[in-house]
């Protein structure tokens, strides 16, 4: 299980790495309609094609983030264990990058415990990835916590490995 979630956030660090390293390239001249050269700068007013470009990079951007937004929590726990550190990180880069953006971050609970218990150890987790994200410079007012303890799993059954998929916090962007 944990060299599955090694290589899933291994694909998406090297793909978000490879998205970045893509579009970071300037070239000095461009060829306007195969008749002129026109000397490039980083200064050089984007035109729509590269507004398309950006709007779709940050499209794969996105996505990848909506693919790895699920941090999963121990038995009665809140505290953020260190494999999910990077993924955490990357989170916090973009929106970073992107203050524009907002995230709601969702704790959930297994079903054992009362339901109070649940909506506060809901609220717990999702705080502590709130502080955690904050902690890394992203702005209170971009995010947003709700806990719905037990009411939404995410693995119906009364087992040990559906409880381990329900105990978790979910990252949302909107």
């Amino acid at each position: 299980m944990k060299l599955n979630n090694f290589f899933k956030q291994l694909t998406f660090a090297v793909s978000i790495s490879i998205i970045i390293t893509a579009c970071s390239v300037f070239p000095k001249h461009a060829i306007i309609n195969n008749k002129k050269k026109m000397e490039l700068n980083p200064f050089t007013q984007i035109n729509t094609k590269n507004n398309k470009i950006i709007d779709e990079k940050l499209e794969l951007e996105t996505q990848e983030l909506k693919s790895n937004n699920i941090i999963y929590f121990s038995l009665d726990q809140y505290d953020i264990s260190s494999q999910f550190f990077y993924t955490l990180n990357i989170h916090a880069n973009f929106l970073y990058n992107h203050p524009s953006y907002r995230i709601k971050i969702e704790g959930h609970a297994d079903e054992r415990g009362t339901p109070e218990y649940n909506i506060a150890l809901g609220e717990r987790r999702a705080n502590s990835i709130k502080l955690y994200l904050q902690s890394k410079g992203i702005l209170p007012e971009q995010i947003f916590t709700v806990s719905y303890g037990k009411e939404k799993p995410a693995v119906p059954g009364h087992n040990e490995a559906a409880y381990s998929k329900n105990r978790r916090a979910v990252l949302i962007y909107k």
